[in-house]
């Protein structure tokens, strides 16, 4: 397994990486499955035995993280303007002591930001979109690259989870889908005491026919954890990240047990308020059970 002692941080991330009590209505235990949602597409789980974390961002101010613009309109020829990004709010803290695994969607700096990239570098290894696995390494990351399709298996204690990369489509234009490339969606697949679950991370996708594809035969997912924010529709590249009403009917398509979204309302960056897939929901009649976290908090499967 791949561990990591997060008290030995040191500078100025570990001033940032503030260690809190678990806000959750269930503690974590073997038996249990936790979610706890840090801000923007970063989330802890604890998943029986097992620690995930993903996409981790750990810059925070009106400087969290330097990055292009998709808001903006600029020359396709030349590629957008570099400027800092804010975060609107406090970053909760991580109060994991280690974790087996880090899951990385993809590696745009609004998932994976400058402060956490000093934090990893050289460090454990991280499980990435084959993308993105070149520039990873070239970076000094311990990065492996995840094909669509393939899995790892990792196992502690009375727990086994099988971790599947599937398809992560993040425009629906193809032809600017595939400047970006295609990132990593993630479907894990727990067994916790002879009980199975499934949890679905979408990362920045839309449904599209490679996702169905890669999909539509698995099981109905208790837990689908959609990226929103309707990020993009303001510039050169256009819309880059779902709306409410888009995963809306993501998650009806597939049948999910219960929508936790995330990508919504840490970043100035995001352009619709998680208000709007609240009121989608209410609106489309769908079965799914729909879960708003504030940023710090916790769902127990």
């Amino acid at each position: 397994m791949y561990r990591r002692d997060l008290l030995k941080l040191g500078g100025a991330v570990a001033a940032n990486a503030v260690f809190s009590p678990l806000q959750s209505a269930a503690g974590i235990s073997a038996s249990d499955i936790s979610v706890r949602w840090l801000g923007g597409a970063m989330l802890e789980l604890a998943i029986g035995d097992i620690r995930i974390l993903t996409d981790p961002c750990l810059g925070e101010g009106k400087q969290a993280f330097e990055m292009g613009d998709p808001n903006e309109m600029f020359d396709l020829s030349k590629g957008p303007n570099i400027k800092t990004h804010e975060r609107l709010t406090s970053f909760p803290g991580m109060v994991m002591p280690e974790y087996d695994v880090v899951l990385l969607s993809h590696a745009h700096e609004d998932h994976f930001d400058q402060k956490a990239q000093a934090w990893l570098r050289g460090k454990d290894s991280i499980l990435c979109a084959a993308h993105d696995m070149d520039s990873l390494v070239k970076k000094e990351f311990a990065a492996q690259a995840l094909d669509h399709g393939k899995q790892r298996t990792f196992t502690g204690g009375d727990t086994e989870i099988s971790i599947m990369s599937v398809p992560a489509v993040h425009s629906l234009n193809q032809g600017i889908s595939d400047v970006l490339g295609l990132g990593n969606g993630y479907w894990l697949k727990a067994t916790i005491q002879g009980r199975t679950y499934n949890i679905y991370w979408g990362g920045d996708t839309f449904m599209v026919d490679p996702v169905w594809q890669a999909i539509q035969h698995l099981p109905t997912p208790d837990l689908f954890i959609p990226h929103i924010g309707n990020v993009g529709i303001t510039g050169a590249l256009g819309q880059l990240s779902m709306n409410g009403r888009q995963a809306v009917e993501f998650a009806a398509r597939i049948k999910a047990g219960i929508v936790l979204p995330i990508h919504h309302s840490t970043y100035a960056l995001y352009q619709e308020p998680v208000s709007k897939m609240i009121e989608a929901h209410e609106a489309s009649g769908n079965l799914s059970a729909l879960r708003v976290l504030g940023e710090g908090a916790a769902i127990a499967l």
